[in-house]
């Protein structure tokens, strides 16, 4: 029986040949070397091998971009980052390209981000969704391949389908409650997953919170609902933005009280300063007039009033005669 074993960074692949004659494989790397072993087990149980490391490496590996990460993000957008490699040349320049590995079509990098000194570290496909991925499982390879005018620089590649990278956005969440029961409903949408596991997440104002981890439906009952909070997400995904409904009509009454109140404070409030920005309005368009000195009238001086010249002594100095009553016979 023929045996074929890939091997490739520390990841250990066996597949059986078919007509002891061949193994297919549907992905041939083109930057990382891999070891590629045939073992041949013949009768009596001697066994046989024979192994290539294909393809040749050229360059200095350190020199090819590090870290490489891809991912699908806001339906639409594939984000994929690397790093510039430790051992880099000065003049060190990397392109990006998505092939899709059925077809062997290639799409280069339409919009990039650059690091220090200028080399691209990164690449952004704004509408994703048009690239032929109709199928979930539909493998591409997303290669980075290094330049410079001195040195062979090797590529770094990944691969992936846009379902295993994709992040989903947030559900949809709504719900419709009574005093006795809330019906929960969400749905969350992808142009490359079909299926769905969720996560939700319960706070009542009353008793203890309700945590769900493997729920592969759209909607949960909730029954003697309350007033509570809820969150949801698609596993691996966004969670929702937390929601608070209100069941009970007494929890509604009390809760428009405190709206109601809230407002007209806040209505209170605002009449204030806009009553306090009239009046200074008005004092600035309409400044008070100042009073102009009568030369004659202001100079007079009133039948009730004491005038004296300057440099005379002041009222407090004048000699003051004391008068006793004397009762008249």
């Amino acid at each position: 029986m023929g045996v074929c074993l890939l091997c490739a960074l520390r990841i250990s692949l066996l597949i059986y040949a078919i007509n002891n004659r061949y193994c297919p494989l549907n992905v041939l790397p083109r930057c990382e070397p891999w070891n590629y072993t045939v073992v041949v087990t013949v009768p009596g149980g001697k066994r046989f091998s024979a192994w290539v490391d294909y393809p040749t490496r050229e360059g200095n590996p350190r020199a090819a971009a590090e870290h490489l990460r891809c991912r699908v993000h806001d339906l639409h957008f594939l984000t994929c980052s690397w790093a510039v490699g430790a051992e880099a040349p000065g003049d060190v320049q990397y392109e990006f390209y998505l092939e899709d590995l059925g077809t062997t079509q290639k799409w280069p990098c339409p919009h990039y981000t650059k690091g220090e000194p200028g080399a691209h570290v990164g690449c952004q496909f704004a509408d994703v969704s048009r690239l032929p991925a109709e199928e979930y499982w539909r493998y591409f390879r997303f290669v980075v391949q290094g330049t410079s005018g001195g040195s062979r620089v090797p590529c770094s590649e990944i691969f992936a389908s846009f379902s295993e990278i994709e992040e989903l956005v947030a559900p949809n969440l709504t719900a419709t409650c009574n005093k006795s029961l809330a019906v929960l409903q969400w749905a969350v949408f992808s142009h490359f997953n079909l299926f769905f596991d969720y996560e939700l997440k319960i706070h009542k104002d009353s008793g203890d919170p309700i945590t769900d981890k493997n729920l592969s439906e759209e909607s949960w009952r909730l029954p003697n609902p309350g007033t509570f909070t809820v969150t949801v997400r698609a596993h691996g995904g966004l969670w929702s933005a937390p929601q608070r409904f209100v069941c009970d009509p007494e929890d509604k009454a009390r809760l428009y009280y405190v709206w109601l109140s809230a407002l007209a404070t806040l209505l209170a409030v605002g009449a204030a300063i806009l009553l306090c920005k009239k009046c200074s309005v008005l004092q600035k368009l309409f400044p008070p007039i100042p009073h102009m000195k009568d030369p004659i009238v202001d100079n007079h001086v009133h039948e009730k009033m004491m005038a004296w010249q300057a440099g005379a002594p002041t009222p407090e100095d004048c000699p003051v005669a004391e008068v006793q009553l004397v009762k008249s016979t």
